[in-house]
């Protein structure tokens, strides 16, 4: 009788696929500056982060726009994990006053790594992050079957990446481009987040801790946000999506 180690591999195990998502935000795209709902692009860090160094000297129209940003972000998870189970890992942004960090050995006076720093007055204007999914097959069917409900145009055929057996008809993306790769699905999905999606007025609101100058601390306000850009397809050109990681399992079960 033989005996084999006791581990079975099968098709059916997760196979995460890691897709890397850049997000360029310069001002003509994203615009800059206070008292418009347009403005934050969209920031991972809240006001409190420890990226930044001189969020206390936010005024109170600088931290508004900051909220902004963060709301977008939180947008975007959102629209991420609701068409698959994801977690986003390595976080990188970039800003206008940026300090790049040092590489030296500590000081011995601080004992202590001096990390890069943000302007927390200033906007990103890039982003880049890594999207992991534990099962990514069902977003390019699932994305075009939404798109197909709001009423968006076919446009062609796909073929799913990982099972070429699934097959389907495209639709035209809210970009404009027509969704026939995972890749393309994802940067679509976070285009349709960033210009809050088909919302009938235009605009999205939620609470959120915003800091205020006038109590060295944040308070819970109704933060509002528009689209940056009135260009979807514009938009959709600012977003960046990599497949840099994801292989299925093929041959016979162990």
């Amino acid at each position: 009788m033989g005996y084999g180690s006791g581990y079975n591999q099968d098709i059916n195990q997760l196979t995460p696929s890691i897709y890397r998502v850049t997000l360029t935000m310069a001002t003509g795209n994203y615009p800059t500056g206070t008292g418009s709902t347009t403005y934050g692009a969209v920031n991972p860090y809240d006001w409190d982060n420890s990226a930044y160094t001189n969020a206390s000297s936010l005024t109170a129209g600088q931290a508004l726009v900051l909220a902004q940003g963060n709301v977008r972000w939180a947008l975007m998870l959102q629209a991420l994990s609701g068409i698959s189970d994801c977690r986003i890992e390595n976080v990188s942004v970039t800003a206008t006053n940026q300090v790049a960090s040092t590489n030296a050995t500590p000081s011995t006076a601080t004992g202590v790594f001096t990390p890069g720093t943000l302007d927390a007055t200033q906007q990103p204007t890039a982003l880049s992050f890594t999207v992991v999914f534990d099962r990514d097959e069902f977003i390019l069917g699932e994305w075009n079957n939404y798109l197909a409900k709001i009423g968006q145009s076919s446009s062609g055929t796909y073929v799913n990446e990982i099972d070429s057996t699934i097959t389907g008809t495209a639709y035209t993306g809210v970009g404009g481009t027509a969704i026939t790769t995972t890749a393309l699905a994802i940067q679509d999905i976070i285009t349709n987040a960033i210009i809050l999606g088909n919302a009938s007025t235009g605009s999205y609101s939620r609470l959120y801790r915003v800091y205020n100058p006038a109590q060295t601390g944040d308070s819970q306000i109704k933060v509002t946000i528009t689209s940056p850009s009135s260009s979807a397809s514009t938009l959709f050109g600012t977003v960046a999506v990599t497949q840099i990681s994801g292989t299925t399992l093929i041959g016979n079960p162990l």
